[in-house]
């Protein structure tokens, strides 16, 4: 079958300059998704309202070629709008006035759409938009009006469907009222092309800035390749930024810094220090006492401004680096940031590398502590390995033990804060100058100290300051420490091990015990002794000595922290969190199964020390 049109295939009532199109309206609105995806909402804005404002200047040139009259103007313009489809009704009023010589004085349309096809293209498409949608609608409506008035008049809407209003409301006023008002409404539109100059410009520097920071990513690797310290890179980066930078560890001591002085240098520490202080809920992590992990952040105070970034070694933050600003404003600090990232990763690779040969030496040194605590090595062996480390193990020494408990923490956390202590303490002694062996044994940490690193202070305000810092670091765990005392032979260390054993095992109510401090309880317990002390504690203990009976252990507790307050009845209640009636009745069960008189001196000194023994011994624990 064979069909021809040949009859109406051309018209002469279309006019050639000014055609009409039909098209759908969910055609439209594919058209405006597609305008979303490929230039964005913002020009798409700027876009649909062109276009409407061109639609409606065709429509009211058209229609004033046969009407002049304002009056019917205003009212034509809306039915022109229904018929274009893009709305299926509306109201509608519009006050205009005029000053004595006809001039314009002010215009101000009020009104509503119904079903606008914009915002449900808009819903359809896109979904509900955080603000009003009718951008074809309001331009039409402006340039319509602008053409009609001879005066640049724009529609503003005020409610829209498309964002989640009932309706879609408006308003139409000149551009001098709205200017009055102080409104923004007015529609900008940058050309493609001027719009492409600029991004062009962008790329430009983006490629620039790209360069730069490979060049200076490519200087930082050769430097570390060759075996830069930490100082050097921090003064090549101060040259190629001209910006100060300040590296410190995360208890913010400087590590190196670079384009200060000293004096300068003290100045901005103290002041961010003050700045920490008062900003500390802000800026840290409470329980480690440093900053919370960030990615990168911006401190300001009174004389300083900082960029920093964090340094992390094996997912762990260690420290800081920073660039310091007189004044911000002066720089990119968004360009100076990607500078200091890659700084920071060159700080970290260094950092690794001081901490790996660190860690392996000091474990190294571990370990030999261990075959001296074994006593397997003859003792000029032992002396002569010793000078590999350091030590003169020919000079006197002492022996500490360290016992870390950690509260609700699991197995698993447990060992990587024994692992971080272990690391933490060796770093200390080191920054003090104490040359030490650092090991662990039984579950503790033992520290091997020569008495001649001390100088003029002693072990026991040697630790007691190491404690000090410990707690500090760490304060959600709890520090007790046995020492030994002086040491002389290098063979006799497996024996002071034992001594500071015992003096641990006797820091029941305080932190800190050395052996020296036991007086007589120090010189009875041997494993030696051992047998006769247990033979003692079974005759006068009676049925109290039976140590795998938790209850007799609470009623041994009871009876050892009473005889330690001198039977004071308060003191222990208070240490026991016991009340008054219930301790009363644990003394009284105690004098009836030992059938003894606490009120006796001789007998609370003897059981005071048989119990303080079988607490030595490591018989009895009373944690």
């Amino acid at each position: 079958m064979t069909i021809e049109v040949s009859e109406g295939r051309y018209t002469d009532r279309i006019a050639e300059k000014n055609r009409k199109l039909i098209i759908s309206s969910s055609v439209f609105g594919i058209i405006r998704q597609h305008l979303v995806r490929n230039i964005g909402i913002e020009r798409l804005k700027d876009f649909l309202f062109h276009y409407g404002w061109e639609m409606g200047v065709n429509d009211a040139k058209e229609i004033m070629r046969n009407e002049s009259s304002i009056e019917e103007l205003v009212k034509i313009g809306p039915l022109r709008h229904i018929e274009n489809g893009h709305i299926k009704g509306m109201d509608h009023d519009c006050t205009v006035k005029h000053d004595d010589n006809q001039n314009l004085v002010s215009v101000h349309g009020r009104g509503i759409w119904v079903d606008s096809y914009e915002a449900e293209e808009h819903i359809k498409q896109l979904g509900i938009s955080d603000q009003p949608v009718c951008h074809t609608l309001i331009g039409y409506a402006s340039g319509y009006m602008s053409t009609v008035f001879g005066e640049s008049v724009y529609a503003k809407e005020i409610e829209c469907v498309g964002k989640g209003d009932p309706v879609c409301r408006w308003e139409t006023k000149t551009k001098r009222q709205w200017e009055r008002e102080n409104e923004e409404i007015f529609h900008k539109e940058t050309p493609i092309l001027k719009e492409l100059e600029v991004t062009y410009e962008q790329l430009l520097e983006q490629q620039k800035l790209v360069t730069r920071l490979a060049d200076f990513q490519k200087r930082l690797t050769e430097e570390i390749s060759n075996g830069s310290n930490l100082q050097t890179i921090a003064n090549i980066v101060y040259t190629a930024g001209n910006l100060p930078i300040i590296i410190e560890d995360k208890m913010h001591r400087h590590l190196a810094y670079s384009g200060l002085s000293e004096e300068k240098y003290l100045h901005l520490k103290e002041d961010m220090e003050k700045h920490i202080e008062e900003h500390q809920t802000d800026l840290f992590q409470k329980q480690s006492n440093q900053f919370f992990p960030f990615r990168k952040k911006i401190i300001k105070t009174d004389i300083q401004e900082r960029i920093i970034t964090p340094i992390l070694v094996q997912k762990e933050i260690i420290g800081y680096c920073a660039f310091i600003y007189e004044d911000m404003k002066e720089h990119n600090h968004e360009e100076d940031f990607l500078f200091l990232d890659r700084f920071a990763n060159a700080t970290s690779l260094i950092l690794l590398n001081e901490k790996t040969k660190f860690e392996s030496f000091e474990r190294m040194k571990g370990n030999f502590l261990e075959q001296i605590l074994d006593g397997k090595l003859p003792a000029a062996e032992i002396i002569k390995r010793g000078r590999y480390t350091g030590l003169d193990l020919e000079k006197p020494y002492y022996i500490t033990i360290m016992n870390h408990k950690e509260r609700k923490s699991s197995i698993e956390e447990e060992f990587q804060l024994q692992e971080q202590i272990y690391e933490t303490t060796f770093r200390y002694f080191n920054e003090q100058n104490h040359n030490l062996l650092v090991g662990h044994r039984d579950g503790n940490m033992v520290l091997f100290t020569s008495a001649e690193t001390i100088n003029h202070s002693t072990i026991n305000k040697l630790i007691e300051e190491y404690h000090q810092f410990i707690s500090k670091l760490y304060p959600q765990g709890e520090f007790k420490f046995g020492i030994s005392g002086l040491g002389d032979r290098i063979e006799s260390a497996p024996k002071l091990f034992e001594k500071a054993v015992i003096a641990l095992r006797l820091t029941i109510k305080r932190d800190i015990s050395s052996f020296q401090s036991l007086g007589i309880i120090g010189m009875l317990i041997t494993s030696e002794n051992m047998n006769g002390i247990k033979r003692v504690a079974e005759q006068e203990l009676g049925s109290l000595y039976n140590l795998e009976d938790p209850k007799t252990v609470e009623l041994l507790k009871t009876l050892y922290y009473f005889l330690l307050n001198g039977g004071k009845l308060e003191q222990t209640m208070n240490e026991l969190a016991l009340s008054m009636s219930g301790l009363r009745h644990r003394i009284n069960k105690i004098e009836s199964l030992l059938e003894k008189d606490l009120r006796d001196s001789n007998e609370t000194h003897q059981l005071l020390l048989i119990i303080k023994s079988l607490i030595a011994l490591g018989e009895l624990n009373l944690d």
